[in-house]
């Protein structure tokens, strides 16, 4: 474990038993759980009971971390895994894309920022949920391959057939909403 990390260092106090450093900690790493959580689960209720859970889990199993990955990537790992779980306890059908957005009408020519925002959460949420996951995964939380692998519980190459037909998923999703590139940009 790398001892210089401030993550690392609070996360061995943490094994100690020291309730500051699990406040420091939390602090430094809840909003990127919640926002993990909130894309893919979408109940914010639900989205705060699981980072609940997860924060106990940490303060539980901290000493099991064995520095073989940042220390937001266990944590992530930790609330995936309890995400899934709560996943697979109430499924819901996933949308089918044109079923979904094909009668929304498009109305995306002058978007302003709020509006993009709204356009790219609509268009994640139309994807199935391993495609939003791991967009969001690369692209909002800055995960390398490798850490997703963990975190997933999958190979690296299964990562990176995830992300590429994720990126083809949402194009098709832009494409039938009507926006285009500079839609977005």
């Amino acid at each position: 474990m790398n001892k210089d990390n401030p993550e690392n260092r609070l996360l061995e106090e943490i094994v100690k038993g020291e309730e500051e450093a699990f406040k420091q900690l939390y602090t430094m790493t809840h909003k990127k759980v919640f926002h993990y959580l909130v894309r893919l689960l979408g109940n914010q209720h639900i989205v705060e009971d699981i980072l609940s859970q997860t924060y106990v889990e940490v303060w539980k199993t901290a000493e099991k971390f064995r520095g073989e990955s940042r220390v937001i990537t266990w944590i992530i790992g930790i609330a995936r895994n309890l995400a899934m779980n709560e996943l697979r306890r109430n499924k819901a059908p996933e949308i089918e894309l044109n079923e979904e957005i094909a009668s929304q009408p498009s109305q995306f020519t002058d978007c302003a920022g709020s509006q993009r925002t709204e356009i790219l959460r609509d268009a994640l949420n139309k994807l199935s949920s391993n495609h939003r996951e791991v967009l969001d995964l690369v692209f909002l939380q800055g995960m390398h391959y490798d850490e997703i692998a963990q975190v997933m519980h999958v190979p690296v190459n299964t990562v990176k057939t995830r992300v590429f037909y994720a990126k083809e998923r949402i194009k098709d999703v832009f494409r039938v909403m009507g926006v285009e590139k500079y839609d977005l940009l």
